[in-house]
């Protein structure tokens, strides 16, 4: 008991130590856990990655007054049921977005510049941009440093003064969180390309 104790007081002051405790002794079941919501394990991974950032980003007003173990259960099903839900609502607008693009493309056959794909690309490139911005400061430069710069793990370890677990475990989540934000983008574009071949 007190060893959760400590756990929890060390997630509400944003230690690494207790995130990467997280990580290491939860994250599995809470995979599974959501595998049995949404049957998918990428989703399942991305869905408990935005429930261990969701504690970070509000750690200093977190209450858990519950066992660690069924807060973050409970947590990672309630996000899974706002997934399955979303994922709903996506499927009819992507139904919607797939009929307007073969109706631009029937009106525009032999234009291989098609504004529309400009237009998607285009925003694709904002949203890329603007999702990197949405990641949390010390997630964002640990991301930039291995992706803009060429670092290596041990290197930006040395830069940021944590060790290179933690590095890994930051790069991960960032790519979990990027391909979340962009998955409907991606889906949008891929579907245009399709019409448009």
């Amino acid at each position: 008991m007190n060893l959760e104790t400590d756990i929890v007081k060390g997630l509400k002051s944003g230690c690494d130590t207790a995130y990467r405790h997280l990580y290491e002794h939860y994250y599995k079941l809470l995979c599974t856990v959501a595998f049995e919501y949404v049957g998918d394990a990428f989703v399942s991974e991305m869905i408990v990655s935005d429930v261990i950032f969701a504690i970070w980003q509000s750690r200093e007003s977190i209450e858990i007054n519950i066992s660690l173990r069924n807060y973050l259960i409970k947590s990672v099903r309630n996000r899974c049921l706002n997934y399955l839900a979303h994922s709903e609502r996506q499927h009819v607008l992507r139904n919607h977005v797939g009929k307007k693009i073969e109706t631009e493309q029937a009106n525009d056959t032999n234009n291989p510049d098609n504004p529309l794909t400009q237009l998607i690309e285009k925003e694709l490139d904002r949203k890329i941009n603007e999702s990197i911005e949405a990641l949390p400061e010390q997630t964002r430069r640990i991301f930039c440093l291995s992706r803009f710069n060429d670092m290596k793990y041990e290197e930006i370890a040395r830069e940021t003064g944590v060790s290179v677990d933690v590095v890994k475990y930051h790069i991960k989540s960032a790519l979990v969180r990027l391909r979340a934000a962009l998955k409907d983008y991606l889906t949008v574009l891929l579907i245009l390309l399709s019409v448009l071949q």
